[in-house]
């Protein structure tokens, strides 16, 4: 069966208007190129779509079925031409973004929920990786958008810098560290459990960085780390950000280390310098950057 747009469109017309009369005026044809199609459309189907025993032609029953898909086939060609007419004007069909799952969300999700405000029909797709994953996932997926950790390894990007992410060391007030006065020495750090997210990486060069290997329990982002801490399992790196209420309320406390228990990154937006980007992109780089690309 071949059913084609202009007899969905007929149909759809004479169900709406309820003469062949007006359904071709509305169709801007002639009488005869409606007729004809309605007429192909029954032997297609091998239907009687129409009666026509009365003063106006109606609809059968199985006329009035095979109009709601008829109307299903012109509203996929409005979506369709909608979406030819975005591209056309420059949205990206789909956006990619990886970004470290140390770096807050918000920023990002509050510029995808203004371009979707505005009506841009691009299909958001927003993931959380970490460290060395971040720049693994972006290579694999071939994502449009990367804001890492690390430096990059991948050539022909083109880099911003993001505002500096303050990261504390810290446990929960009942913790036996939380309740040491003097700077904490390794071997005392070294008798609790430090807890990482799926690891860490050397080139972050943390004052912790020598106790990392011992570390059993890698948690799978820094919400359940965050949880974790605050049951009490152990200590660990929190950005500060996430855990400023508890901080205020001395749920957790910073620990005290000779050689720093705070720590800065210098997160990094990243995109290929060789592939334009589209309106999408543009405006998630010019959001988290300031920068127009």
């Amino acid at each position: 069966m071949n059913v084609t747009l202009e007899q969905a469109r007929a149909l759809e017309a004479l169900a709406r208007h309820g003469t062949f009369a007006a359904a071709a005026e509305a169709l801007h044809k002639g009488h005869t190129a409606v007729l004809y199609a309605l007429r192909t459309l029954e032997e297609q189907t091998e239907l009687v779509l129409l009666d026509r025993r009365g003063y106006r032609t109606r609809l059968t029953p199985a006329g009035e079925r095979v109009l709601e898909h008829c109307r299903k086939l012109l509203a996929a060609e409005r979506e369709l031409e909608a979406a030819c007419a975005e591209i056309r004007a420059g949205w990206e069909p789909t956006l990619r973004i990886i970004f470290d799952g140390i770096f807050p969300a918000e920023p990002l999700l509050r510029v995808v929920k203004q371009l979707r405000v505005e009506g841009a029909g691009t299909r958001f797709h927003v993931s959380a990786e970490f460290l060395a994953g971040v720049e693994a996932t972006f290579a694999r997926d071939e994502a449009d958008v990367m804001v890492s950790l690390l430096p990059p390894t991948l050539p022909d990007l083109r880099s911003y810098p993001l505002a500096e992410l303050k990261a504390v060391l810290v446990a929960h007030r009942s913790h036996p560290l939380a309740k040491t006065r003097g700077p904490l020495k390794d071997e005392e750090l070294a008798r609790h459990l430090l807890l990482t997210v799926r690891g860490s990486d050397p080139r972050l060069q943390l004052s912790t960085g020598a106790l990392e290997g011992r570390s059993t329990v890698h948690l799978n982002d820094f919400a359940a780390k965050k949880a974790a801490i605050l049951e009490g399992l152990g200590y660990g790196w929190l950005p500060e950000y996430l855990m400023a209420r508890e901080l205020r309320r001395g749920e957790l406390k910073p620990l005290k280390l000779a050689r720093g228990a705070t720590h800065l990154f210098h997160p990094s937006l990243h995109h290929r310098a060789s592939v334009r980007l589209g309106r999408a992109a543009s405006r998630v780089v010019q959001a988290l950057t300031g920068v127009a690309p």
